[in-house]
């Protein structure tokens, strides 16, 4: 297997930190409640990691080029967050690897649904997410995020 997904490290934080590289990339792919610039030291606790475990896909040279976390919000239900792939390898299929890795870890615990929200101007994210199989969800949704859920097959 050429890529591995594994919990993420200490190792990788400085890397992680590195692509949320402006207060607008902060907000946008970390959350609104993340402050700008981020340490590496204070990305666990931003990212409440201790609670919201994170993941990341290594290249078979273990370079860590995606990050994403998942946490159960019902006992079958987990929710998907702070998908990030590296700005120097977006466009290349590698949001679609971290998320088929994602919800197969999830399948291993139990999990049976998916959800997720997306920006509505990410307009490649969304077409991916709807060709992995989420359906959006209006009435869960707001002007800017659209929510979105899927089975976990």
């Amino acid at each position: 297997m050429s890529e591995h997904l594994q919990p993420v490290q200490s190792l990788h934080y400085a890397t992680i930190v590195s692509w949320l590289d402006s207060a607008a990339a902060t907000q946008r792919w970390a959350g609104p409640g993340v402050a700008f610039p981020l340490a590496p030291d204070r990305l666990a606790h931003a990212l409440e990691l201790e609670v919201r475990p994170g993941w990341v896909l290594l290249d078979p040279q273990d370079n860590c080029l995606r990050f994403g976390q998942y946490w159960l919000t019902r006992a079958d239900t987990a929710h998907l967050g702070r998908i990030i792939v590296s700005p120097q390898a977006r466009g290349r299929g590698l949001g679609r690897v971290l998320m088929q890795s994602l919800s197969r870890q999830a399948l291993k615990e139990g999990v049976r649904r998916l959800t997720l929200r997306v920006y509505r101007d990410n307009v490649a994210a969304v077409a991916l997410y709807r060709n992995l199989g989420f359906v959006a969800i209006e009435q869960e949704s707001t002007a800017e995020l659209l929510f979105m859920a899927c089975p976990a097959d």
